[in-house]
Parts: C-alpha cells; sequence; structure tokens
C-alpha cells in the first residue's frame, strides 16, 4: 500500500493578475511554509534558462540541483522529463479528463507519483514542511483534490474589473496577451482578450464552486480585497484552514517588512526585484473606460453578485506590492 505522504500540499487556484504572487510571497514568509511560486506551471520549455526570484539561473542553482537530485532519489526517474509530463498534466484540456479519471488507473498513479515526489523533494530542499504552488491552473487543483491526500486549495478570488484593469494595462504595454498557454499579438484594440479574460474568470470560478460543493473541508475561498483591507484576518482564517503557523507571515503584512520571494521561477517581474514589501493603496482601476467596465460586468454579473462585488467589495486597491524603500 503507498504510504500517506508527511508533507502537506498547499494549491492556490484563480485567475492570473488577481494578487496570487503577493499571496504566495507573504505565506512564505512562514518558517513551515517553502513557497516557489507557480511550481508545476514554471516547467515550461526553456526553464532550465530562465532566472529564478533570487535573481540565479536555474541550471545554476542550489536550490534547484538539489530539488533535482532529491527528486531523482526518489522516483528514480530523470528531473528534466518528469516536470515537464506535470507541466502537460496542468493544462486545461485536463480538466475533465481529471475529474473523470479512477484513482486505480496507471495514468493516475504515476503522475500523483511524479507531484508528491516533486513536492516533498521541494520541502526537504527547503527544510519546511508545507509546500505551496501558486500554479493556479483548474486541472491541477482538480487532481490533487481528487487523488492526492493531505492536498488542500486555496481560491483566491478577485473583482473581475479589477482583474481586467491589470490584465489590460500589461496588453497596451507589451502588445500582447497570454491566455490558453500561446501568445497573441495586440497592437490597439484589446476588448476581445478583454472579454476572452472575463468570460476565463467566469469558468475557472465557477469549477471553484463545483469543487467545492464535494471538498468542502479541503477549499477555503479568499478574496484579493480582503487581502489589502485587512491582511491579518484573511492570514489567520488561511491559518486555521492549513493548520499552519503564519506568524512571520502576519508580521510581514503589519509592519510591511522586505518580503523574500524564496527561489521561485516563475510569477511577476516584481518578485525580482532586488526588495519588495507588501504596501496596499487605496484607488480605483486606471486603465478601464466606463464602456469596458460594463462588458465585463455584464460577461461575469452572476458571480459577481454572488462574491458580494456589488457591495462591501467594490473599491479596490490599486496595488499591493512594490519595492521597499532603500
Amino acid at each position: 500500500m503507498r504510504q500517506t505522504s508527511p508533507t502537506k500540499y498547499l494549491y492556490i487556484m484563480g485567475r492570473g493578475y488577481s494578487g496570487t504572487t503577493i499571496l504566495s510571497i507573504l505565506i512564505g514568509q512562514s518558517n513551515a511554509v517553502a513557497s516557489e511560486g507557480e511550481i508545476v506551471m514554471s516547467f515550461r520549455e526553456g526553464y532550465e534558462a530562465r532566472r529564478c526570484a533570487d535573481r540565479e539561473v536555474f541550471s545554476d542553482s542550489a536550490f534547484w540541483t538539489r530539488v533535482g537530485s532529491t527528486f531523482e532519489r526518489r522516483t528514480g526517474t530523470a528531473f528534466g522529463p518528469a516536470v515537464r509530463q506535470l507541466n502537460q498534466q496542468a493544462h486545461y484540456r485536463r480538466i475533465v479528463p481529471n475529474l473523470l479519471s479512477s484513482s486505480d488507473s496507471a495514468h493516475v498513479a504515476e503522475t500523483r507519483r511524479l507531484i508528491e515526489a516533486l513536492y516533498d523533494s521541494i520541502a526537504e530542499a527547503a527544510s519546511r514542511p508545507v509546500v505551496l504552488d501558486s500554479s493556479k491552473e483548474a486541472a491541477t487543483a482538480v487532481f490533487l483534490l481528487r487523488h492526492v491526500s493531505g492536498s488542500k486549495v486555496i481560491h483566491f478570488v478577485r473583482n473581475p474589473i479589477g482583474m481586467s484593469d491589470s490584465y489590460v494595462r500589461r496588453i497596451k504595454s507589451a502588445k500582447w496577451f497570454h491566455m490558453f498557454r500561446r501568445h497573441f499579438r495586440v497592437e490597439r484594440h484589446y476588448l476581445i482578450p478583454m472579454i476572452t479574460a472575463a468570460i476565463v474568470w467566469d469558468l475557472q470560478n465557477a469549477v471553484c464552486e463545483v469543487l467545492r460543493l464535494f471538498y468542502p473541508t479541503r477549499i477555503i475561498q479568499l478574496h484579493y480585497e480582503d487581502l489589502c483591507s485587512d491582511p491579518r484576518a484573511l492570514l489567520e482564517r488561511l491559518e486555521q484552514f492549513a493548520g499552519v503557523s503564519l506568524t512571520a507571515s502576519k508580521a510581514a503584512a503589519a509592519g510591511r517588512l522586505p518580503l523574500n520571494p524564496g527561489h521561485a521561477l516563475s510569477g511577476n517581474a516584481m518578485m525580482r526585484k532586488e526588495k519588495i514589501v507588501f504596501a496596499p493603496e487605496a484607488g480605483l482601476p486606471r486603465h478601464l473606460t466606463a464602456f469596458d467596465k460594463a462588458v465585463v460586468t455584464l460577461c461575469t454579473f452572476p458571480l459577481m453578485i454572488a462574491y458580494g462585488y456589488f457591495g462591501r467589495r467594490g473599491t479596490k486597491p490599486a496595488a499591493i506590492m512594490r519595492p521597499s524603500p532603500q
């Protein structure tokens, strides 16, 4: 019989541009949590040459070298092909197959073996018992809930107008948008990607709501706006849910202390700044027109109402992460 892993696994599920980066960094200030960014999603093509949050190239990182060697010792499987396989298993097309898959299938057993070994190897390398993966993809969340004991999911939600504002700001500055693992060039018109992002916000949150019906004790719903307005209360809820001390996380949020983003390979570019602090600032989205906001609202209003975004969560902070003063 397979032995239950001693490591606890936390997984953040939600849309991009929703504040998951700062949430994962704050949680990672705990001495009990190894928060290494979007772990499964990090292992895209060419990951070996990319820089981590500590500005080391992945292939030169002592931390990830330890993770790789520990993983291979545990599994007898080469690290590179295994993590690429896990990355492929996180594709959105795997949501339904993961929902319907049998725990007794060879494919599920092998995927479970690899993902547990990856998380356990990170825990060993970091000397921390809990691993947090902020990959956000629904397919992996489904797999963990259905097939990996000891895993719990953080459903992180942001007002879709605020999410869309961040999305449009990046489209305007970069002239491209990323969706469904593909890059699309955008020269002038951002309406279609904005609508696509809003619809995907609906779909992914709907998946989370379905999962909460079946796994009510293993999913917690947290809101970006609550993180900004009262981070201590939000972290205390998460502390109780996960059964892990977040004392250092709460102190870092309250005291605006410099944050250590760890060795994350994937995540917000702000993670690679020399120093960052948690710093919410009051303000409304600045990159959406009134028409844009109406379109986003039309696409998402049922869940906006359910999540209270026509009420107390209507005001949205403009930023929650910035370089700390020197």
